[in-house]
């Protein structure tokens, strides 16, 4: 049998345009120059799908190759195989990865293989070498494929290199995607491990193995008693520096520009993962696209992402992974809720409840997503990978195939989406810890009063220029101006739209009442903006009070039950500060900041230690109680989650604990405004916080909720979102009947201070 010789992955990588993975790269040379003396380490190289495993390996045998033939003997021999290039029956395998084997072997040896894979051809020229085993193995084979053994085959195949080798050379075995394993027809899934077993047992060969599952390889691994003889080495997204660095061949081969400034955004903006890279540059030479600025870049993303080569590679990928059009579909907008909505789920109960299946349905689809990579699962635990590239997509396909929006209006909300973020996603990190800063100091004003030069910049600098700090704190304490601050009953962090139009949120949204009185006459909404970036502009601050303007418009305020704040860390210009003053925006420096601080004995929060949360409920304290009625109207379990979440910060849960409750809550209401029936049109909440647990409840007065067994349809409705929710918290109580129905949802506390819940859902199971 003659087959012709595909160069796949091999044929396409260009080992100068390879960057970064320095580390990775020295540990696995290590490895295989240790077989010189014997020693055969096995390592395991995981990570997502085309983060440059498949480089990696392939860098390697370059480098292996290169090394100077006087250098002494044995010389490494690195054999590549890819097994995505898998053919499902053994007997083909076996008869291919032979054939792969001599082949390569061949060259390496300094000999011209013929043009065909003729495997008895290949068997010939390596036996004039002087490798007669060759011919033995070759003829155990024709017999084990006459008889159409499989297993058989496929032991003699994988057996024959081991058997090569000798004081002039040695081989490195570089196996790629060995998740396809599990493919062939009538074989076990561990059956190749098996085989090799006693070789990876031996210490003797290197090995480096390569997959995107590692959840179905290290299985396979601990079936065999294999999994402590790998070292595990996990792959994922390039060094910012390494990433930036391999643009240049990229748009120098094709004569492509793009600013130096764009190209750390640029890098970042795809995952640093070099597959993006190589794809957009062929994109941009495709369209002769032209990148001057950021929306210029941004532009031929979204493109790319929602129709061209970006947007084909993730539509095969799901094409090749689930072939079945509605699990396809399925996956999609469960993949969307999990990787751009960010639910948390990290179990199987909780991803078949999220996508409403059955769990032989559910368990079909995670499968085949784990197969190719996007998750990896220990045990009853699963976790989804973060790709900025297949967010997008996703948002595409759900936006595309579900709400039946056009090309371009996808494409010009991811556009919007992006340059409407700032600031850039380079200084968000200390952009989230200065709001987080002001949120807990705001938390703490409890109707104290403070100097109001705090809040007036123009008037603090002016007075206090050149003075020294104790000049200050005097100079502030004799002061006659005061500002009396409200008791805030919740500080929530905004958020930046992430879709559909330039109007985002701000970075904190308090509500306050003068004087502790919660009335709403006493109500004032303080809108807060942080500014880190080095010189705050005129149109940062115009801005700011546009939105002010509509803020207060949508919540038909009254004057002065708006304040508005804007903190900044950089320089501001007289006819910044003036403009501020003309608008009645509050405007404070940081040194202004480090005295407001000060007085609520937050200095060392501010120096970036651990924050310090209010303290939580003590033992022998009654339990703080919270009411909320909503009307049932689209969005408004957003509010109730918000409540939630201020509730949460008086236990000092970690944040995951915090996004479970909130999403708990959410999933509650929303299945009280679908499914209730309720007249009134009212869904009432209540949150109790004790030191023991949180107990959240919500109540609707609709018609009941009594599935039986057979009631197929109920239970689709709303059975599954209380089975998400039972994922979500620690225990969940249904009082249902003709008057309504009240869900009681409870998330234990740890005692220690600051922890998180504790019980984990299955210990009740």
């Amino acid at each position: 049998m003659r087959l012709l010789w595909s160069h796949g992955a091999e044929f396409s990588f260009r080992p100068g345009e390879f960057f970064g993975r320095g580390e990775e790269l020295s540990a696995l040379l290590r490895v295989c120059l240790e077989g010189k003396s014997g020693i055969g380490a096995s390592v395991l190289i995981y990570g997502p799908p085309n983060i440059g495993k498949t480089s990696l390996l392939l860098k390697l045998k370059s480098e292996l190759q290169s090394m100077p033939e006087t250098s002494a003997p044995p010389r490494p021999f690195p054999f590549y195989y890819s097994f995505s290039k898998i053919l499902s029956h053994p007997l083909a395998l076996s008869q291919h990865f032979l054939q792969e084997y001599l082949w390569q072997l061949l060259v390496f040896l300094g000999e011209s293989p013929p043009a065909s894979f003729d495997l008895e051809a290949l068997c010939e020229n390596l036996g004039a070498r002087g490798h007669m085993e060759c011919r033995d193995f070759m003829s155990a084979h024709r017999r084990y494929s006459e008889k159409g053994d499989g297993l058989s085959a496929l032991a003699n195949a994988f057996s024959f290199p081991f058997a090569t080798g000798g004081n002039l050379w040695y081989p490195v075995f570089l196996f790629d995607d060995i998740q396809y394993t599990i493919k062939l027809q009538n074989i076990s899934d561990g059956a190749i491990f098996s085989i090799l077993r006693p070789y990876i047992k031996s210490g003797h060969f290197p090995m480096i193995v390569s997959g995107s599952s590692p959840g179905h390889v290290t299985s396979s691994l601990k079936r065999e008693g294999l999994y402590g003889s790998f070292q595990l080495v996990e792959v994922g997204g390039l060094s910012p520096a390494a990433s930036v660095k391999a643009w240049v061949p990229l748009f120098e081969r094709r004569k492509i520009r793009m600013p130096e400034h764009l190209m750390g955004r640029a890098a970042a903006r795809l995952g640093h993962v070099p597959i993006y890279q190589r794809m957009f540059a062929e994109e941009v030479s495709f369209r002769n696209g032209q990148m001057e600025d950021e929306v210029g870049f941004e532009n031929l993303y979204a493109l790319s992402v929602t129709e061209g080569k970006l947007n084909r590679y993730w539509r095969e990928f799901f094409e090749n992974a689930i072939p079945d059009r509605v699990n396809r579909a399925r996956a999609i907008k469960f993949l969307k809720r999990v990787i751009c909505d960010q639910f948390p789920i990290d179990t199987f109960e909780g991803a078949f409840s999220l996508m409403g299946i059955s769990p032989e349905e559910g368990g079909e689809i995670l499968s085949a997503l784990e197969f190719k990579g996007l998750l990896k699962s220990d045990f009853e635990h699963i976790q989804f990978i973060r790709d900025p590239v297949l967010a997008d997509f996703l948002y595409w396909a759900f936006e595309r195939g579900v709400l039946g929006k056009n090309t371009p209006q996808v494409a010009a909300s991811i556009v919007q989406s992006k340059i409407s973020r700032a600031p850039l996603e380079e200084g968000r990190e200390e952009h989230e810890k200065s709001a987080g800063v002001a949120k807990e100091m705001m938390r703490r004003w409890d109707c104290r009063e403070v100097p109001a030069l705090l809040f007036d910049f123009g008037r603090f600098r002016e007075k206090f220029r050149g003075k020294g700090l104790l000049e200050i704190v005097i100079g502030l304490e004799g002061d006659p101006g005061k500002v009396k601050l409200p008791k805030i009953s919740s500080v929530s962090t905004g958020y930046r739209a992430l879709r559909g139009g330039s109007r985002f949120d701000f970075d904190l949204v308090a509500y306050g009442f003068r004087e502790g009185d919660f009335s709403e006459e006493n109500l004032v909404i303080w809108a807060v903006d942080v500014h880190t970036e080095k010189t705050i502009a005129s149109a940062a601050v115009e801005h700011f009070e546009n939105r002010c303007r509509l803020l207060s418009l949508e919540k038909g305020l009254k004057p002065g039950q708006l304040a508005k704040w804007i903190l900044f860390e950089g320089a501001a210009d007289p006819s910044v500060v003036d403009l501020a003053v003309r608008y009645g925006i509050h405007l404070t420096h940081r040194t202004q900041m480090r005295l407001f601080l000060n007085l609520f004995g937050m200095e060392e929060l501010e120096k970036g230690q651990e924050e310090t949360r209010p303290p939580e409920p003590r033992g022998g304290e009654k339990p703080l109680e919270f009411e909320l009625v909503l009307p049932m109207k689209a969005d408004t379990e957003v509010v109730a989650a918000r409540v939630a979440e201020e509730v949460a910060a008086y236990a000092s849960l970690d944040k995951d604990t915090v996004d479970r409750i909130k999403m708990a809550i959410i999933e509650a209401c929303i299945n009280a405004f679908e499914h209730s029936g309720s007249q009134t049109g009212k869904v009432r909440l209540r949150y109790i916080l004790s030191p023991e647990q949180i107990e959240l409840f919500v109540q609707d007065d609709g018609k009941g909720f009594r599935p039986s067994k057979g009631d197929d349809d109920a239970k689709r409705h709303r059975g599954w979102g209380l089975k998400l929710i039972s994922e979500l918290v620690d225990d969940v109580d249904i009082t249902t009947g003709e008057h309504g129905t009240t869900v009681r949802m409870v998330k234990r506390l740890r005692s220690g201070h600051g922890e998180g819940s504790t019980t984990s859902n299955d210990e009740g199971q």
